[in-house]
């Protein structure tokens, strides 16, 4: 039997057919999957719900240090504790060790890097199957981004505290 994440991409394929699309909406997906009674939300799921939901909210939780640096102020690193997989959330400011902290930024760039890999490889493959088009480029460094990021932030920052 498949399970929850086949379910949901066979249905989600059987919805791309009868579109026809060549890309489609998630959240036309979300309303004809439940009005078609083809998705269906299991009790324990609201706990899921509740845990994205509350993940989202922590993450959203900026400071700015007398540097002018932005950074997120809740932290997150997932750990085994007896045998079960925990997520431990602290605040940089306030609490975590230096091991937690340390921790924290490795596994953060290990999921940048898992990012970053299955991106240039989504490239490579369409490079790949449409030999023919001109090459998607993706660029490995991202020095510049940060930058362009850092001083947008500045800039919306300044712009926050003058108006």
């Amino acid at each position: 039997m498949a399970n929850y994440n086949e379910q949901l991409i066979q249905t989600w394929n059987e919805w791309e057919d009868i579109t026809g699309s060549e890309a489609n909406d998630p959240d036309d997906f979300i309303d004809w999957a439940v009005a078609n009674n083809r998705l269906h939300t299991k009790p324990e799921d609201v706990r899921k719900i509740h845990r994205r939901r509350l993940s989202s909210a922590l993450r959203q939780v900026h400071r700015v240090n007398d540097e002018g640096t932005t950074y997120r102020a809740k932290q997150c690193v997932t750990i085994i504790e007896e045998g079960k997989q925990r997520t431990l959330v602290f605040d940089v400011d306030k609490n975590g060790t230096p091991r937690l902290r340390q921790k924290a930024v490795k596994q953060r760039r290990e999921a940048i890097a898992n990012d970053v890999y299955r991106a240039r490889s989504d490239v490579d493959h369409m490079n790949y199957a449409f030999p023919s088009d001109e090459p998607i480029q993706f660029e490995m460094d991202f020095t510049e981004d940060f930058e362009e990021r850092k001083a947008m932030e500045r800039y919306e920052r300044d712009q926050k505290d003058a108006g």
